[in-house]
């Protein structure tokens, strides 16, 4: 089952044209529903709320499940899988899956899981932390 949450009335009728009934579109703010009954949740944000849907994610979402964004990373938190085209010329695709709600510490390989790009195995890749930067690299580098 799709679902799709958007606050523009004209996008919502775009992809209500586009989507006929394949998949379900409402017309809301995604801040103001819960995500806990979704197994993945796709962003497309502006960078400076990734912060807020991660610890949205944290607290709402089951252990497990997927945040995925186009183009922008959760800042201080490795993605757990990185999607990126040879040359750059599409957009970056990062995946963060969620741990269990009291996670302290992202788990041993999560840097490593980033570095892999689009090698990496998503069932297979540990989850990134839920607090920011305990997912970044030593250093302080941005994953």
């Amino acid at each position: 089952r799709v679902e799709g949450v958007e606050r523009s009335r004209p996008l919502v009728l775009a992809a209500r044209a586009r989507l006929g009934r394949s998949a379900r579109l409402r017309r809301r703010d995604m801040w103001s529903i819960s995500w806990a009954g979704y197994d993945l949740v796709y962003l497309f944000q502006r960078p400076e709320s990734m912060e807020d849907a991660w610890r949205k994610a944290c607290a709402e979402m089951r252990a497990g499940s997927w945040l995925v964004s186009l183009e922008f990373p959760v800042p201080g938190v490795a993605a757990t899988h990185l999607a990126a085209a040879e040359g750059g010329r599409q957009r970056p695709v990062f995946a963060y899956r969620v741990p269990g709600r009291h996670a302290a510490a992202a788990q041993p390989g999560a840097a490593a899981a980033d570095k892999q790009g689009a090698g990496a195995s998503p069932a297979s890749a540990p989850a990134a932390a839920c607090r920011p930067d305990q997912g970044r690299r030593p250093g302080g580098g941005q994953p």
